[in-house]
Parts: C-alpha cells; structure tokens; sequence
C-alpha cells in the first residue's frame, strides 16, 4: 500500500507537473504494480493501447505530424470513444522509461476545465515492480460543466488505475 511515506515516488511528478503548468492540482492518483520500469512505460505510452486500459476509450491512435519521434513530444494522442470528436491529447514531455506529460485540448474536455496538463511518472519500487503517479492539472471550466469535471476526472484516473492493477499485478 502506498501512503504518505511513499511520497518520494510522486515527487517527480509533482516536480514536472509545477514547472510545466501554474494550474491547480485537479486529481492524483497512484499504484504499486507489478510490472518493471521499461515494460510499464512501454505499455502507457503504446497510444494504440490506450483503448486497453482507460474507461470509455474505444480506440487509439497518434497523429505524429507535428512531433520530434513517433507517439513523442508534438505527437497528438487522439481517443476516440465512439461517441462524437475524439480527444486530442498533446504531448508536451517525454523522458523514458520515466515520464510523459500531455495536454488536452479545451474542446477535448466540453467546459468542463480548461489548460489541461496530465503527468504519468513510472517510478521503480525498491520492493519490485513500479509506482505510477499519474496527476491531472487544469483550470475548472464553465458551469454547468465544471461540476462533472471532477467525477469525470475521477472516472477516467481511477478506472484506468483498476485496470492497470488487473493487467500489471503485484
């Protein structure tokens, strides 16, 4: 279980997530799971795979025309939930196997919040396996919108969090 004492495993998050945006920490989450640094990283930032393991999300895929390497920095990760204009997610940093932060559009997010900036770090365990900090920065939106961003948030995080635990055991 992770707690306050693990705290040295979000610190780099905390630490990208401070220089990279001046927005309120909207949500954080964490996991210990049972999958090594590189594998974990590799898998998170396969954006074919995004489909696999976040909630709602029906497929995946990068547009890398505006990005320094492959599904990296400048490379756009579109979601599609079947439901009407996909998410659009820029990539902003990337440092493997260690940290990706991505941005989604306004428009990506409906009013709900705006100067969106997500941080996933893969931080190894002394124990075995990895903790994944994974934080959301934002502005709140506009009402009526701004009350489902939390939930949302809660939603998307926590649900990917579970199967990531169902596919990355300890």
């Amino acid at each position: 279980m992770l707690g306050r004492m693990d705290d040295k495993y979000a610190r780099y998050a905390h630490e990208v997530g401070a220089r990279l945006t001046g927005q309120p920490l909207q949500l954080e989450k964490r996991a210990h799971l049972g999958a090594s640094q590189e594998a974990l990283f590799a898998y998170l930032t396969d954006i074919e795979k995004i489909a696999e393991w976040i909630p709602v999300a029906k497929r995946s895929w990068a547009d890398d025309s505006n990005a320094e390497a492959p599904s990296q920095v400048g490379s756009v990760r579109v979601i599609s939930t079947g439901v009407g204009t996909p998410t659009r997610e820029t990539i902003l940093a990337y440092e493997a196997p260690r940290m990706l932060a991505y941005s989604a559009s306004d428009k990506s997010l409906f009013g709900m919040y705006t100067d969106h900036l997500s941080v996933i770090t893969c931080e190894p365990h002394e124990d075995g396996g990895t903790v994944m900090t994974w934080l959301a920065f934002a502005k709140p939106g506009r009402p009526p919108m701004r009350w489902l961003g939390p939930a949302v948030f809660a939603a998307a995080l926590g649900g990917g969090m579970r199967n990531l635990k169902k596919r990355f055991p300890r």
